[in-house]
């Protein structure tokens, strides 16, 4: 096997014994993770970033749900249909060997999602989101051919950069979820400390170049 297809150590969760009750910082975790997923995320992240200063609500709402299909359905819908058929080890794609299939479907949706929005001159900002969404895809994709990076943490991350710039300072306070998370993925052997920091400073500087790029 290829170098950049082994499998990391971290890759799997410890499997616990049927026999002996969860600890309760286990399952804390796994809601958090859960709660905490991109998919999860990018629901309220879509709308408050197409709701800022719009000027209707009924277009702001509608270029939302383009986003919404592109950024996540669809590939969520992709990653869904792969582990009923055997390809993927699970919805959030745990083998770092079978992520490349999803970040390709993933960037190559977003990009349509970014096209279909500049033509139809749709929100400045929800533009800005997608193109964020696509290079940090690209980068961090080429990333996990070596390494674990965290997608978590980064998209968290990545959202809470977007919306400080628009909401301002207001908006700090979510930090807090970017650490639980970060926490979560750590105490359930999915990263490493380094790979949770690792994607979080990658999506911050990504998310504020481009930001500051766009002028938003």
């Amino acid at each position: 096997m290829p170098e950049h297809l082994a499998v990391d150590a971290n890759e799997h969760p410890a499997i616990e014994s049927p026999s002996l009750p969860t600890p309760l910082h286990i399952r804390l975790a796994r809601y958090i993770s859960n709660i905490l997923a991109p998919a999860s995320v990018s629901l309220p992240f879509v709308l408050l970033v197409a709701f800022y200063h719009a000027q209707s609500l009924g277009s702001a709402f509608y270029y939302a749900c383009i986003t919404l299909f592109f950024l996540s359905f669809g590939p969520m819908i992709y990653i869904i249909i792969g582990v009923r058929l055997g390809k993927f080890s699970d919805v959030d794609v745990s083998r770092r060997s079978e992520r490349v299939g999803p970040f390709l479907f993933g960037i190559t949706s977003v990009s349509l999602g970014y096209i279909l929005l500049y033509f139809s001159h749709g929100p400045k900002n929800l533009q800005t989101l997608l193109l964020i969404t696509v290079v940090s895809g690209v980068v961090m994709m080429i990333i996990t051919l070596w390494w674990k990076i965290s997608i978590h943490a980064s998209s968290l991350a990545g959202a809470i950069t977007m919306l400080t710039a628009l909401y301002g300072v207001i908006v700090l306070p979510t930090l807090v979820l970017l650490v639980l998370v970060n926490w979560s993925r750590v105490v359930l052997h999915r990263h490493t400390l380094a790979q949770v920091v690792g994607g979080s400073l990658v999506s911050i500087a990504l998310a504020t170049f481009f930001l500051v790029l766009r002028g938003v």
